[in-house]
């Protein structure tokens, strides 16, 4: 049934008695329309039709559905996806240069600029929903070249988030039509380490390694690696933003219990935290200390009270450099341990975080919430990158102490001098 629509000129008619108007603009063909609601606001849309009939249709349909939209209080008009996650960016953008935004923040701005705006840009944000976020995930695994992992796909849901609450607060979009986000994305594997053996391998092949390099530079750089690679895996700390910005006013003596223990502040991916540095890691800033002509006239603990502001992972001259990954790979082939035996995966800097995971797991049973605090994450992922390690490798952990009868047996057992002594092993040079 055709609707009922009154030309009052050329360029101008009226339906639904004059509540939904069009009009012509200039020498255009196609018909505009407007209407008001009850916030007696003029709301506009191009129906882009040339036929008068059509265009009614067009506009009578954006009304009833503006009307009941009205109604329950959800936004009419919306805006591009790019629109909005432009300003979501220069948000982020601001508090990171402001000092008080977090270090993910560069995760989302990245993967906004990548993968977001891209294939989103030109959507309106009301009309994203199941089907669009599915495209969106087949898309990006064409992108990618791979099924992104779960970590992967929590900071792209956070970015995605992120754009959907600056359209909120705008008031472009009403809570109501966020849509929930899923993470399909692959479960974590193992990350590839070193382990207890191949660190100390690496540890006792690194003294002699360093002043092998072809030139004067080449040796400082390799005296630098090997003291970033041994703070690095007795800290946990990042590889990148956290190490590379520590400074020495960030390193201090902290006391419990009358021991006292060095604590690192640093700034990384989840902003400001603190962790507790093993008892060994003295020495090797006090190595790092000792190549600066303007800091080795003091004692580690004079250098600490001071709170020099000069970095602490820089070369003998002072300069920073960005090498260190280079370096390090040039380590890895020469120590015969670029490759994890398990994953088969290539090692890099951040192996020697992954390393300190391991090794408080293992060897020092610290608890997953005690080592997620300690580096900066979840406990989640922590489960998830790490839960892998067999039972087997804590037995002596997961089996608790021997009790009772049966426990005085063993141990009487264990003292029970051998009947016959074992032949000595000769040392055959």
């Amino acid at each position: 049934m055709a609707l009922n629509v009154k030309l009052v000129s050329e360029n101008l008619a009226h339906a639904r008695g004059g509540e939904v108007v069009l009009y012509k603009r200039g020498d255009s063909k196609k018909w505009q329309a407007r209407f008001k609601l009850k916030d007696l606001r003029w709301h506009r849309l191009a129906t882009k039709q040339t036929n008068l009939q059509y265009a009614a249709e067009v506009a009578c349909e954006a009304y009833d559905r503006a009307r009941f939209l009205f109604a329950e209080n959800i936004p009419i008009n919306t805006k591009r996806f790019e629109v909005v996650a432009k300003l979501a960016i220069e948000e982020m953008e601001s508090q990171i240069a402001s000092g008080h935004g977090k270090a993910v923040y560069n995760d989302y701005i990245t993967c906004t600029k990548k993968y977001l705006i891209p294939f989103f840009g030109n959507y309106n944000l009301n009309s994203i929903g199941y089907e669009e976020l599915k495209k969106f995930g087949t898309w990006r695994i064409k992108q990618m070249g791979r099924t992104p992992v779960q970590s992967t796909v929590t900071t792209h849901n956070s970015a995605l988030y992120r754009v959907f609450d600056k359209a909120v607060e705008r008031g472009w979009l009403a809570q109501a039509q966020v849509p929930k986000l899923k993470n399909n994305g692959a479960k974590g594997t193992a990350r590839e380490a070193f382990s207890l053996s191949e660190y100390k391998s690496l540890t006792s092949f690194m003294p002699h390694w360093v002043e092998k390099g072809h030139t004067a530079k080449s040796n400082q750089m390799r005296r630098l690696l090997r003291d970033y690679v041994l703070v690095l895996s007795n800290t946990g700390i990042r590889h990148g933003t956290e190490a590379m910005g520590l400074r020495w006013r960030d390193i201090e003596w902290i006391a419990k219990d009358g021991n006292r223990y060095l604590q690192l502040t640093v700034d990384g991916k989840v902003g400001k935290r603190q962790a507790i540095a093993r008892h060994n890691t003295e020495d090797y800033l006090r190595r790092l200390q000792l190549r600066r002509p303007n800091l080795a006239h003091l004692t580690f603990d004079q250098l600490l009270r001071k709170k020099v502001s000069e970095k602490v992972f820089v070369l003998d001259d002072g300069t920073e450099t960005s090498s260190l990954a280079g370096t390090f790979r040039v380590l890895m082939k020469d120590s015969g341990l670029d490759k994890d035996r398990e994953t088969k995966e290539k090692r890099t800097l951040y192996s020697l975080r992954h390393t300190y995971a391991h090794l408080s797991i293992l060897s020092e049973r610290m608890d997953v919430y005690t080592l997620a605090k300690q580096m900066g994450t979840s406990v989640q992922m922590i489960e998830q990158h790490y839960g892998h390690l067999h039972p087997a490798q804590q037995a002596d952990v997961i089996a608790g102490e021997r009790m009772g009868v049966r426990a005085k047996k063993v141990a009487k057992s264990a003292q029970a001098p051998a009947t016959k002594a074992k032949p000595k092993l000769k040392v055959v040079k």
